[in-house]
């Protein structure tokens, strides 16, 4: 059900890197993906949950944080409903969400091993919490939501060193969404 709920709002995007990558549905019309993973793209092909596409364009990027904002062609998905993130402990099952392009739904599971404060960036940006987790990362999640039990978003997935999963969690997205 974690997994059904928190689809609602995740989106594959054509585009990016051989395998499809995932975005999530921050606000109506509003996606938020790994900028890694459409970096020199302007414009990009999403996949809706229903299986329908719509261009999105890209509306800002913060390398430094690994966020690329995109605004879609209309808005018929369904927004992400967030968890609070404050609220996260070690030892937390938490799920991995992606949505490779036109393949459907994918997850993985794991726990929240280990919690830290701020922390910069290898490319200089700051991120407002470190949550390490031991889940495996999938082609494709990149972009897509870490979600608790409830399928609420807590952050955004990315690539991080030795094929982990590194959160930006979602103050740090919505500091870029809104700037």
């Amino acid at each position: 059900d974690a997994v059904d709920r928190a689809g609602r709002s995740v989106v594959g995007i054509l585009e990016g890197g051989q395998h499809g990558v995932s975005g999530t549905l921050w606000r109506a019309g509003v996606v938020v993906a790994a900028e890694h993973t459409i970096r020199g793209r302007q414009e990009v092909t999403a996949v809706l949950p229903d299986g329908g596409t719509v261009t999105a364009t890209v509306a800002g990027r913060d390398p430094g944080t690994d966020i690329a904002v995109l605004k879609l062609a209309g808005d018929k998905a369904t927004p992400a409903e967030f968890g609070e993130p404050a609220q996260l402990r070690v030892g937390h099952i938490v799920l991995a969400v992606g949505r490779r392009g036109e393949d459907g739904l994918s997850t993985s599971y794991g726990v929240v091993s280990a919690i830290g404060g701020a922390w910069r960036t290898w490319q200089g940006g700051r991120v407002d919490r470190y949550w390490r987790l031991d889940l495996r990362p999938y082609p494709g999640f990149s972009g897509g939501p870490l979600v608790d039990v409830e399928g609420r978003v807590l952050g955004i997935n990315t690539s991080g060193p030795r094929r982990s999963v590194l959160t930006i969690p979602r103050s740090t997205v919505d500091q870029v969404v809104k700037q």
